[in-house]
């Protein structure tokens, strides 16, 4: 089973990596193996693109008027047509990226190995400015209409003027001794605030202009007499839909608030770090077993729960028409029903491991492997 890392803050990021097997089982389930499905909804490769290698789920594309942005951690960055799948164009940062780039008009901005948040023209490829940041983003930075706003791994956020970098405001939170590696947690909502998701399970929301805290609410509360036990951490975007904010934090709940006020609608025990999506009715989440489950967007019923592909490092969900869609490590994408989580459709991808939450768009959906293979899947 796919489980991200868990990280001691105290340490460098060169060490992490190798203290983190103290915090994997040495024992995983073996992967459920695939039944035949009864097709009831086709899905077709539209096309496929080599972006090169990204070795955390931190790097996702990004559709923008027409084009789709890839990134590599090379700093490699591809414009793609998105009806085609033709290359439109290839440029280089000339860093090393700790995340993908993110685009705001005619600008791009990169988060680097060494900690440094870069805008590039969009056109000539060229570093219009360069920003220390107080340590490295493991996330990509997030481009409002005046702000970009980073969140670096000793937990500060920070937003930065588009035109010149210049720091306009700055939130510390202080981390607890144990958290989980977030790879993407912040979402913006229109020009006016962004959703943060926070260690110690807590959501909050800022105002992007000044960075003041309109509200911050508990996910989930930790719990446990271990530092282990205690880790309660959001690490996958909060989601905001028709006034409603909805989160998950693992080994948490899942929770829906008001999205004024922060008041909480409803909960549910569940562990997941893989991210949710939502449709008028529902809210979908993958468990870190893999499971996918729905909830009820008012009362926070579960209406279903689907097992048969578990243990298979599978992904968060993305809403692919009415369809939910899933992938896993072994290169398949799984389409479930959203009334009863019923498996409708199946295909191979051509990517090899583990892939992050699709990226949605309406009947087609992005997905990027770690192998660095960008596929366009659509409804066939």
């Amino acid at each position: 089973m796919r489980r991200r890392l868990l990280l001691t803050v105290v340490l460098s990021t060169s060490l992490l990596a190798g203290c983190a097997s103290w915090f994997e089982s040495s024992t995983r389930q073996a992967a459920t193996p695939l039944k035949p499905v009864h097709e009831l909804q086709a899905m077709k490769v539209k096309w496929s693109v080599s972006v090169g290698q990204t070795p955390s789920d931190s790097f996702v594309p990004v559709y923008d008027r027409g084009n789709v942005i890839a990134t590599s951690a090379a700093g490699v960055v591809l414009t793609i047509d998105s009806l085609t799948g033709r290359v439109v164009s290839k440029s280089d940062t000339g860093r090393m990226l700790s995340a993908s780039v993110t685009v705001n008009d005619d600008l791009m901005f990169a988060v680097t190995r060494d900690g440094h948040l870069l805008a590039i023209d969009r056109a000539s490829g060229k570093t219009r400015w360069d920003q220390a940041l107080t340590s490295v983003a493991l996330e990509p930075a997030q481009a409002g209409s005046k702000v970009v706003i980073v969140r670096s791994s000793d937990g500060r956020v920070t937003g930065f003027a588009l035109a010149d970098g210049k720091q306009l405001w700055s939130q510390t939170h202080v981390l607890p001794a144990l958290t989980v590696r977030d790879t993407g947690s912040m979402a913006l909502v229109g020009s006016d605030v962004a959703l943060i998701g926070q260690a110690a399970g807590k959501v909050s929301v800022l105002g992007q202009d000044a960075g003041n805290i309109a509200w911050e609410a508990a996910v989930s509360t930790p719990k446990g007499a271990t530092e282990l036990e205690r880790i309660t951490d959001v690490v996958s975007r909060p989601v905001f839909d028709n006034g409603q904010i909805c989160a998950v934090a693992y080994q948490g709940r899942v929770a829906c608030f008001d999205a004024h006020n922060g008041q909480l609608q409803w909960g549910r025990e569940i562990s997941s770090s893989r991210g949710i999506a939502l449709d008028a009715q529902h809210v979908y989440v993958t468990d870190e077993n893999g499971s996918i489950l729905s909830y009820d967007r008012n009362t926070g019923r579960n209406v279903w729960k689907q097992d048969d592909i578990k243990y298979r490092n599978v992904s968060g969900p993305a809403m692919l028409g009415r369809y939910i869609l899933v992938t896993d490590s072994a290169g398949y994408a799984h389409l479930l029903s959203n009334e009863n989580g019923s498996l409708v459709g199946r295909i191979r991808l051509g990517t090899s491991g583990q892939t992050g939450q699709p990226v949605s768009l309406g009947d087609s959906a992005l997905i990027q492997g770690l192998d660095g293979r960008l596929v366009m899947l659509s409804l066939g």
